[in-house]
Parts: C-alpha cells; sequence; structure tokens
C-alpha cells in the first residue's frame, strides 16, 4: 500500500509567456468517482497575494489569501478575502488560462493502522501519518476519496482513543449543478473519531458587520457517512 508524500509533492503553473512558474505544495487530494472513473484532483497549499518580481512592495493590499484547485484539465483559483461584491472563485480549463499545468504526485509505501492503538501509538513515536476518507453514497457507493496529512492528531494513551481535526482539503458537493467538475469543491476542516462518519466545517465568504467587507470563515457543518483510514509512510 502506498501514501502520497505531501512535503514532496507539488503543482506548477505556468503563466502566460512562461512569465512565472508558480510552484506550490500540495496540501490535499480529492479524487471524484463516478460511473466513468476517478477524476483526481489536488488543493495547493494558500500564500498571500503578491506582485511577483516588483522591485519593491511586493504583497498588494488590501491583501487576501490565493489558494487553487486543479486537474489535468481543469482549475479553480480562490481568493478569500476580498470585498463581497469581488470575484472569490475564478474557475475554467487549464489550457484557457496557463501554458501549462504540472502535477507531481510522490508516493511511498505506506502500512495502514489496523486499530485504534496502533493510531496513538504511532502519533506518540512522532510518524508522520496520512489519512483517507472514503465518502459514501446512499447505496453505500464510493462517491470520492480524500487524502490529506493529518497535522493535528489528539490521542488518549490510557484509553487508546483518538481523533484527526485536519485541513484544510478539498470536499466535493456532489448535489451542486456545475458546468466544471472543479465547481463542486469547497475548501473545509476534516474531523473524526470513527471508522464510519467524518463530519467537515466548510469555508464561506461572511460579511463583516453592514459592509461590503468579508472575511474567509468556516462556519458550515456537515456530517457524512465515510470509511476513514488512517496511514503510517515508511521512512
Amino acid at each position: 500500500m502506498t501514501a502520497c508524500d505531501f512535503g514532496r509533492s507539488f503543482a506548477t503553473f505556468v503563466t502566460e509567456g512562461r512569465g512565472n512558474n508558480a510552484r506550490i505544495q500540495v496540501e490535499a487530494i480529492c479524487d471524484l468517482v463516478g460511473p466513468e472513473g476517478e477524476t483526481r484532483y489536488v488543493l495547493v497549499a494558500s500564500c498571500k497575494a503578491e506582485d511577483t518580481y516588483a522591485a519593491d512592495d511586493l504583497f498588494r493590499l488590501p491583501n487576501y489569501d490565493f489558494c487553487a484547485l486543479f486537474s489535468q484539465s481543469e482549475y479553480c483559483i480562490i481568493r478569500a478575502g476580498l470585498p463581497l461584491t469581488a470575484v472569490w472563485r475564478d474557475s475554467g480549463l487549464n489550457a484557457d488560462r496557463f501554458e501549462e499545468v504540472r502535477i507531481d504526485l510522490v508516493e511511498r509505501p505506506a502500512r495502514p493502522c489496523a486499530d485504534a492503538r496502533a493510531v496513538v501509538e504511532a502519533t506518540l513515536r512522532n510518524e508522520p501519518l496520512v489519512g483517507i476518507t472514503e465518502l459514501l453514497g446512499d447505496e453505500g457507493e464510493v462517491c470520492a476519496r480524500l487524502h490529506y496529512p493529518i497535522k493535528t492528531m489528539n490521542v488518549n494513551d490510557l484509553r487508546s482513543i483518538y481523533q484527526i481535526d485536519t485541513g484544510p482539503l478539498a470536499l466535493p458537493d456532489l448535489d451542486r449543478q456545475v458546468e466544471l467538475e472543479v465547481e463542486r469543491l469547497d475548501l473545509a476542516f476534516i474531523a473524526w473519531n470513527a471508522a464510519d462518519v467524518a463530519e467537515f466545517i466548510i469555508q464561506r465568504p461572511t460579511q463583516i458587520a453592514h459592509s461590503d467587507s468579508c472575511v474567509a470563515h468556516y462556519r458550515e457543518v456537515r456530517k457524512c457517512a465515510a470509511r476513514n483510514q488512517v496511514l503510517a509512510p515508511a521512512g
């Protein structure tokens, strides 16, 4: 069995005229599963709005968080923290915006943690851990598969119990009507302490008082039937 080595996995987008090769670490993976197979999307880490290669004043004001989702053919750029009147999400086909998009994922051998005691022991040994959550449909079929590094792990070694709380990751809304599949994906954090259910808190633009200003706030909770697993990559 293998797991993604997120510390060595990157997506790179090349802007028009090869003005910039932006290499960004992969934060999480979402495989959408359908009748015709699986489509893989990666979420890249957030950065702050910048004026790339400027001589001075590198950070833009007003500033915002920049992150993106990519498949081999689609993208969605998320600019969190802009006014409500601005465009937070910009999606389309890679070929229409970029000269090139590369997704380079590194896999390494991994062992599944067989039970709660194994998870607790791996945590207390400071082993890197990767979570896999399969989201299930009404008939128990797998609709999506989420892969993510477990950055925050709570364990109780006396009771052999644990709880994951980590993110961000890409969470699909399979009921949303969209033109591109990437538009189904939202930013979320995940929490779970049982093998068969996962809870998510989802990012939404949130207005500040009586103004056009807003923040990217995690405020919508969703509970999903799931199959959860913890993997311990080797090395």
